[in-house]
């Protein structure tokens, strides 16, 4: 594919040419990616009747502080235990090359809280491990942190790339053993794996250990308390970055996720970090009370979703929407209709670049209307009417309907696509042969950069590509043609139709507070509704607007 670099362009129409093109004087050729429905071997539907997460009674909140060269070593940290939101313990530990002068700093500190009635411990790191393993693998407790991966792997022993479901990312064994004054990891405890999704959002879990005990094979949600051969204790690991994120969609840091939830001890803040002072390890301990408090504080939120979903793997807030999906008794369409042709999943995937607004005119003062978009996505999902599918018995696929579809888009007018019938006829795909439209594209755009980014440009097709064409969804192909004023050279189409309804989808109390019946409802519209409402209450935006 090609993109128009500069403002000449020339008409191609060669013998060799299959239609009339119009070529940039001076083309960049870019290879482009596209996304892909992979065609797995069929499997038993997954049961649904997940059964009820129960929320251990015990919580361990740790948190460290480190050197501040590159290798960023522990220098050391602070941990609360808590049973049923009672502080039980509460200690120091540290590296296991600290400095003796740093040592005798901490041993000051844990001597003068014990002189106060305080029962204040201090370990090295070996015994801190200990108490971690006896309670969060053994004892199954709660681990939580602020940016919890970060954390694990200051007092790991040791990484390698990891396999299995954390491959593309770490295994740090935090375990370990010494045998002739060397120190080795340890294969009859677990390792710890770690993948990032991204900076808010990480995979964590214990990995499988050698000669596990009887009581580690038994699952969490078991009726017999027996042992089952195979099973693997993952550990319930909660990083309070993630929660937050997946609660508000917001991204925080400690100090402005304890402002937004309300903890009555948040972070503090020191000018200097990496020595170890009195007051240096009072602003660790804070760390931790505000991260426990404002575990308290979202795991309450939390609670308020009636939601069939750990906390511990609501990774975003679309984890969430789908816990709500399932609660509503609502299944994957794949589920509902299993013979649902593959090539259409794949037509459609291809044509996925997700949300992207590009400025076409720039640095040259023009008439603009301001246009507020509450809540875009759902806002674009409601006007298109695309509850109807969600809550469909079936979907049914019309193809080759190329005809149909240029009679609309020739059709179309700004005007007309004011009215709220034309947003209905949408949901469709096209497949054309690029020649100038103006439409999405993902590629590597800078050479600075290794990453595939999206961008809207005017397409043009190389030769070898001219016959093939490329899938758009029809919203992108109307905005072609609305920015170009003509309509591409289409080859194929295709539009989706709902049919009936599910048979027994059930009402749920969004957030707790609000009943929704998907019958009868249409969730998107109803959660635009409610935040809107929330925000006139906290006074976000003005009465009657957004």
């Amino acid at each position: 594919m090609v993109g128009r670099n500069g403002d000449g362009a020339v008409c191609d129409r060669s013998a060799n040419a299959s239609l009339d093109r119009i070529v940039p004087a001076n083309p960049v050729s870019l290879p482009i990616a596209i996304r892909v429905f992979p065609a797995l071997k069929p499997t038993e539907p997954k049961s649904r009747k997940n059964k009820l997460w129960r929320r251990p009674r015990a919580m361990f909140v740790f948190d460290t502080e480190t050197r501040t060269d590159a290798s960023q070593r522990l220098t050391f940290g602070s941990y609360r235990f808590f049973v049923d939101n009672q502080l039980r313990e509460e200690g120091l530990f540290h590296a296991d090359d600290l400095p003796a002068k740093d040592r005798k700093t901490l041993e000051k500190y844990v001597a003068a809280q014990n002189r106060r009635g305080t029962h204040f411990l201090l370990l090295t790191r070996r015994e801190f491990l200990t108490k971690l393993y006896k309670a969060v693998y053994k004892g199954r407790a709660m681990l939580v942190g602020f940016n919890l991966p970060f954390d694990v792997s200051r007092i790991a022993f040791t990484a390698r790339p990891a396999r299995g479901r954390f491959a593309g990312g770490f295994s740090l064994a935090i375990w370990s053993y010494i045998k002739s004054g060397v120190e080795r990891p340890s294969t009859r405890r677990p390792s710890v794996g770690i993948k990032h999704i991204d900076s808010k959002r990480a995979l964590k879990g214990f990995t499988a250990r050698f000669g596990p005990d009887a009581s580690d094979l038994i699952p969490e949600d078991s009726t017999t308390g027996e042992p089952e051969k195979g099973y693997k204790f993952r550990g319930h690991m909660l990083d309070l970055r993630t929660l937050a994120f997946a609660l508000t969609d917001r991204a925080y840091s400690l100090d402005s996720a304890c402002r937004a939830f309300g903890v009555e001890h948040g972070k503090q803040h020191v000018t200097r970090h990496g020595v170890i002072t009195k007051k240096y390890i009072d602003y660790n301990r804070r760390d931790v009370q505000a991260t426990s408090e404002l575990a308290v504080k979202l795991l309450a939120e939390y609670a308020k979703h009636p939601i069939n979903l750990q906390p511990t793997k609501a990774y975003s807030p679309a984890s969430i929407g789908k816990a709500y999906l399932r609660a509503m008794g609502i299944t994957p369409i794949l589920e509902r209709q299993p013979h649902f042709p593959a090539a259409y999943l794949g037509f459609a995937q291809t044509a996925f670049f997700g949300g992207r607004t590009s400025a076409h005119v720039r640095k040259v003062p023009v008439p603009v209307v301001y246009v507020d978009f509450l809540s875009m996505y759902p806002t674009v999902n409601s006007l298109m009417d695309l509850w109807r599918f969600v809550i469909a018995r079936k979907v049914r696929v019309i193809d080759h309907c190329q005809a149909e579809i240029k009679s609309f888009l020739g059709s179309l007018t700004p005007q007309k696509l004011f009215c709220a019938k034309t947003w209905k006829r949408l949901p469709a795909f096209v497949k054309l042969i690029p020649n100038g439209d103006l439409l999405p594209s993902r590629a590597k755009y800078s050479s600075a950069s290794n990453d595939w980014q999206v961008a809207a440009n005017h397409l043009y097709a190389s030769d070898h590509a001219v016959s093939e064409g490329l899938w758009f969804s029809l919203p992108d192909v109307v905005a072609s043609v609305l920015l170009t004023g003509r309509i591409p050279q289409i080859v194929d189409a295709f539009k989706l139709v709902p049919v009936g309804k599910l048979a027994g989808p059930r009402p749920v109390m969004l957030g707790g507070e609000v009943l929704v019946n998907p019958r009868t409802q249409d969730l998107f519209r109803t959660v635009i509704e409610q935040r809107k409402s929330i925000a006139k209450e906290k006074g976000q935006i003005p009465e009657g607007y957004g």
